[in-house]
């Protein structure tokens, strides 16, 4: 019995001791660890950034899409000869409704919605005929 345990941990080694100093990660390499990350996800922030305006824009532009279509659809809804001009204004996006009679019993109604972005106007118009019949 004493000599399978002997075997048994006779083979096993030693942990070396560690020398005094070199435990650890210096100073330098932690920096160098510290720029090179930087680096690599300084690139992702922007890009995340510039996205989340991106996101932003479209969204403005889903939005006055779909002010133009309801008021467009309601214009139509009122039928012929009684659509008039309006014009008002749902959240951020200001709308303009005009009607012009392009022939007998034919009239173009045409909704513009503008909006503000980033400090310039963006503009959206929606045209349809409505007739008479």
């Amino acid at each position: 019995m004493w000599r399978k345990l002997t075997r048994r941990f006779h083979g096993r080694r030693r942990p070396r001791a560690v020398r005094p100093g070199r435990e650890g990660f210096s100073l330098v390499e932690i920096m160098m660890v510290l720029v090179i990350l930087s680096v690599g996800v300084l690139p992702i922030a922007i890009i995340q950034h510039r996205a989340r305006g991106e996101v932003n824009e479209a969204d403005r532009h889903t939005q006055a899409i779909a002010v133009a279509q309801m008021q467009m659809e309601r214009l139509k809804s009122q039928g012929f000869g009684n659509i008039v001009n309006e014009n008002g204004t749902e959240g951020a996006i200001n709308w303009v409704a005009q009607v012009n009679n392009i022939a007998f019993g034919l009239d173009r109604v045409t909704v513009t919605a503008t909006w503000q972005n980033k400090g310039a106007v963006e503009t959206l118009v929606v045209s349809n005929l409505v007739s008479m019949r």
